[in-house]
């Protein structure tokens, strides 16, 4: 790795801390910083008076600590700065072989700055320090829309579950009448009353005209399913 301005940035939940070293890894400074646009502004008004200072091409490395990274990790590659991602799967692999100062559970902007010095000399350590790459557009898009999706996927899996559960407390026989319990039609049948004992009381012709039901759920009803329905709340 060509000589850099070695940044090394400890991601918290409200602050951050920083620590920044010559290329030999002896730290300069270190102060912490809020996540906030005037964190973020006096993060960037440090680090260039020392690239002035030093006429050193500056590269960053933190942890994505459960996002807390963004959006300083953007405006860190939008200035034009290399930015490397501390892979912690390779980090405990790391701890695993090499004993010592590294073995500590906590990694801060000082260790990180230490994981510089020794990417340069262990290939092991250079695996734990992984550039950031820029990726198009479209891409980051994309990542954004499926991991929402995910996160509405879960969500609805989650209230399915709270669903199908209360129903099975409260009446079992319903959920004998359907594989799923997130199915239109069932989710129309068993709402188109306000109250769960009244479904007994549905006429055939009432059930035929609950969109996405047609002729076989009716016969099942009629076979048994309905009258027990009328014993529960």
């Amino acid at each position: 790795m060509e000589p850099h301005l070695r940044v090394g940035i400890d991601v918290g939940y409200r602050t951050h801390r920083v620590a920044i070293a010559t290329p030999d890894g002896e730290i300069v400074e270190e102060f912490d910083i809020s996540h906030s646009t005037a964190g973020f502004e006096h993060f960037f008004h440090r680090v260039e008076c020392h690239r002035h200072r030093t006429e050193l091409s500056v590269a960053v490395a933190m942890e994505g600590y459960n996002g807390y990274a963004r959006p300083l990790d953007r405006l860190i590659r939008e200035k034009g700065y290399r930015l490397y991602n501390v892979n912690n799967l390779k980090l405990a692999r790391f701890k695993e072989v090499f004993p010592g100062a590294a073995k500590t559970d906590v990694i801060d902007a000082r260790k990180i700055i230490e994981l510089f010095h020794l990417r340069d000399q262990l290939p092991l350590a250079k695996d734990v320090l992984q550039e950031v790459v820029e990726i198009p557009p479209v891409n980051e898009k994309l990542k954004r829309l499926s991991r929402r999706r995910r996160q509405l996927v879960n969500e609805k899996i989650r209230v399915q579950n709270r669903f199908q559960s209360d129903l099975q407390s409260v009446c079992p026989e319903l959920l004998a009448i359907t594989t799923r319990a997130d199915n239109r039609w069932f989710l129309r049948f068993i709402t188109c009353r306000d109250d769960l004992r009244k479904l007994a009381r549905l006429r055939q012709s009432s059930v035929r005209g609950i969109p996405g039901i047609g002729e076989k759920y009716p016969i099942s009803l009629r076979n048994g399913n309905s009258r027990r329905v009328s014993h529960r709340k």
